[in-house]
């Protein structure tokens, strides 16, 4: 075990959180001289980033101070704006009541996808049973399997108001939970179901004929009182662009009960470092959330909210297709570029233009997206033809993939796999149980991101496995 590992128990007595910790502790320790092969920092040189602070600067004086304590009454405007274009471009015959649903819908902000979770898991059982009929003690949240494993971590730490419970997505249906699963794993306790799609780590999602299975869990959730809330953090992701994303939206006419959770920290093209989250839904949850948020340190400031602000603007005009308008400067016009001030909207605006900022993130975007199709389309077929990997799952989606070694090779778990891997073929990547995949020999799975090298180096680390895995067997 690594020098910088933060535990000194067995993987097998910690949460999944706590794993993903400890992994990367080790992963990262330079004294084991290994090649990380799963990290979520992006490569500026390969992806630059399609929004800088420096440009922001040239368009308008900011003043970065605080922002309003729940990040919602600048946002707002934006949010609304952005799901709209959304909704009207799978939906493009419902429009009228697509604008009257995205016009009543609750929303909130805050620094990441993940701080948004925290504040709607410890809104429900703060709830009140007239507002929410199945309030109880100690209501119950399932969460699906495999799924980003900070989840049961927050849910760990809400000092036993609710409990945890586990729907074991299979490998058949892409690891995403099918009607019947979400039926049958529900009990008279159940408060929520929190899903991913796309998944994390499998890189699946509901389109086609298996968005008919969300449309039946969406109405069974809204049936029966249930909050389903939904992680879409990757839905810009899809390769090509032009696929069919199965938006939550388009598959109910009421906002009841659901929920959709969005930021853009995956985009290989936006700004990383600034990570920014935002829920859309249910408004009855509102006034909880807001309550919750703003008594953390979790707040927006004015900067993260301004790189946030001109990415959810650029994204609604590209789904769109249409150029930047004088129209467009009223949705910042909100407070973002300091403290209630407002600003000079034709001034913002030939500035915007002067710097063609709008032009270079349509192009960064682009070449984002070409990149990123072909390092999927790359590994895609180099993972087909390997007998070293028997199985993967990516499904032409976001940044990171899955990938089964093939049990002829390694007769070991998951987690013999990631030490000897480190110690005898020099590289690192994240074992599927921080997922929630179960730890079985010879069920060895993967995880490897797509972001932070080459498609040539991504492959030459593949290669670097495989060589491992031919050593162990012989």
């Amino acid at each position: 075990m690594g020098n910088t590992a933060y535990y000194s128990k067995k993987v097998e007595d910690l949460e999944m959180y706590q794993r993903l910790i400890q992994y990367w502790s080790i992963m990262f320790d330079e004294s084991l001289h290994a090649t990380a092969m799963d990290h979520m920092n992006f490569d500026a040189d390969i992806f630059p980033p399609a929004i800088t602070l420096t440009e922001i600067e040239k368009i308008a004086e900011f003043e970065p101070g605080y922002a309003s304590p729940d990040g919602v009454i600048e946002l707002g405007p934006l949010i609304r704006n952005l799901e709209l274009k959304r909704l009207n471009s799978v939906d493009p015959k419902n429009k009228i009541k697509n604008k009257k649903l995205i016009e009543k819908a609750g929303l909130g902000a805050a620094h990441g996808c993940t701080n948004v979770m925290s504040g709607l898991l410890n809104s429900i059982p703060k709830l009140s049973k007239k507002v929410f009929p199945r309030q109880c003690s100690k209501p119950e949240i399932i969460l699906t399997l495999p799924n980003y494993t900070v989840y049961l971590a927050q849910i760990s730490n809400m000092s036993g108001l609710v409990k945890p419970r586990f729907l074991r997505a299979t490998r058949e249906n892409n690891f995403l939970p099918t009607f019947e699963q979400i039926k049958k794993s529900t009990t008279k306790k159940t408060a929520a179901i929190v899903i991913t799609y796309p998944n994390n780590p499998a890189q699946s999602t509901y389109e086609n004929e298996t968005a008919k299975e969300l449309k039946k869990i969406v109405q069974f959730c809204q049936s029966e009182g249930i909050f389903l809330i939904v992680d879409n953090i990757y839905q810009d992701e899809l390769y090509p662009q032009n696929r069919n994303h199965t938006e939550i939206f388009s598959l109910t006419k009421k906002l009841d009960y659901v929920i959709k959770v969005f930021g853009p920290s995956k985009d290989t093209t936006f700004f990383a470092g600034y990570r920014c989250g935002y829920w859309f839904g249910d408004p009855r949850i509102q006034n909880v959330y807001q309550y919750y948020i703003s008594a953390t340190e979790n707040t927006l400031s004015t900067v993260s909210m301004i790189m946030f602000a001109w990415d959810m603007l650029f994204r609604a005009k590209r789904i769109e297709k249409k150029p930047i308008v004088l129209s467009d400067m009223k949705l910042l016009n909100t407070g973002l570029f300091g403290w209630g001030r407002p600003f000079d909207e034709k001034q913002v605006l030939k500035n915007l233009k002067k710097i063609k900022l709008f032009e270079k993130y349509n192009k960064r975007v682009n070449d984002a997206d070409i990149k990123m199709e072909k390092a999927n389309k790359k590994i895609t077929e180099y993972v087909t033809k390997s007998k070293y990997f028997s199985d993967y799952v990516n499904q032409r989606i976001g940044n990171t993939f899955l990938i089964k070694v093939n049990s002829e090779y390694y007769k070991g778990d998951d987690d013999q796999f990631f030490h000897d891997l480190i110690k005898k073929g020099g590289y690192a990547v994240l074992p599927g149980n921080v997922f929630g995949i179960p730890k079985k020999k010879g069920q060895v799975w993967f995880r490897i991101t797509l972001i932070h090298d080459t498609c040539e180096n991504i492959i030459k680390g593949l290669k670097g496995i495989e060589k491992f895995l031919e050593k162990n067997l012989k």
